[in-house]
């Protein structure tokens, strides 16, 4: 999988560093999201213990959306520099991937969230997370149709 650079590592700034994994589901023209106090992310989260990539994204489809994972298709690798909104400087290591999901949606095991569908139009304007709207962006540009 391809890795990309987002922001710069600045000189004598401490950073936390948290490695996630998210999905890509794009169906029927909408995007599968989760969205908390009016917010939308893409599916996913922190890697938890020694967990693979692939176990980290069905375990948190489950606990974020019901959504059972039929496929998983690696896509791109973010690593970001970045301020958070509560005022910590981050280096995220994002992993990507394209997944398709089964049909049918199951109670998440989590209540955090909630599933949400959003649309190719409005996507972009909703992600707050720069390297999750970097890795839409170039999804978008890599989808055209």
């Amino acid at each position: 999988m391809r890795t990309i650079k987002l922001g710069s590592k600045k000189k004598q700034v401490k950073y936390k560093f948290r490695e996630t994994c998210f999905g890509i589901v794009y169906k029927d023209n909408e995007f599968y999201v989760t969205e908390k106090d009016g917010e939308i992310s893409l599916i996913g989260g922190g890697i938890d213990n020694d967990e693979t990539h692939e176990e980290t994204l069905r375990r948190e489809f489950i606990e974020e959306a019901g959504l059972k994972i039929k496929e998983i298709i690696p896509f791109v690798t973010i690593d970001c520099y970045w301020h958070t909104r509560d005022d910590h400087e981050m280096n995220s290591l994002a992993n990507f991937y394209i997944v398709k999901v089964e049909d049918d949606i199951l109670e998440p095991t989590e209540s955090v969230s909630k599933l949400v569908l959003v649309s190719k139009d409005e996507i972009m304007s909703k992600l707050l997370l720069p390297y999750q709207s970097k890795a839409m962006q170039m999804f978008l540009d890599w989808n055209k149709n």
